[in-house]
């Protein structure tokens, strides 16, 4: 999976992508789903750190919080369901079974099937903020968790954006 580095002073998280989605709406069964914060990473390898870049900084704290895992049938057994009607359809369209993995155009480039991924993403970025939350950081801007909001600085960039974060791909 495609990653992104995001560091924010307010620790803020941007939207998730949608291969989290395919990996639960998709499994059989579905994956056992167990939020995590981990927060620090950005004190010991921020994008701002000089040359050698490799060198890790030493003595900053990491800290990794484990939520409860999650209900998955209660939180995506919903969306799971219109998931597997979407498939049942796209079989029959297509005239037989679907290999295992692969996205035929029905399961990949329609409006249903973008909004049930954006959706199932932002359950799942839902869980992660409470464990988020339950350390002491306020709200996050809903904003965050949408793509457009970040679209606003164009094309892929890397380095210090206007809100103090560093961004970068992996």
């Amino acid at each position: 999976m495609e990653g992104k580095v995001h560091q924010h002073p307010a620790r803020s998280m941007r939207y998730f992508k949608w291969g989290v989605a395919r990996l639960i709406l998709e499994a059989e069964p579905c994956p056992r789903v167990v939020p995590i914060w981990i927060e620090g990473l950005d004190d010991v390898l921020h994008e701002s750190r000089s040359e050698p870049r490799f060198v890790p900084r030493i003595g900053k704290d990491i800290k990794v919080v484990f939520g409860e895992e999650v209900d998955a049938e209660r939180v995506f057994g919903d969306l799971r369901t219109r998931w597997r009607d979407i498939v049942r359809r796209e079989k029959e369209a297509e005239g037989g079974p679907l290999d295992i993995g692969v996205l035929t155009d029905g399961l990949k480039g329609t409006e249903e099937v973008a909004e049930l991924r954006i959706e199932c993403t932002r359950r799942v970025r839902e869980e992660v903020l409470r464990v988020r939350k339950g350390l002491g950081w306020p709200d996050d801007d809903p904003k965050n968790g949408v793509a457009e909001t970040w679209r606003v600085e164009g094309a892929k960039r890397e380095g210090r954006m206007k809100d103090g974060s560093w961004e970068k791909d992996t």
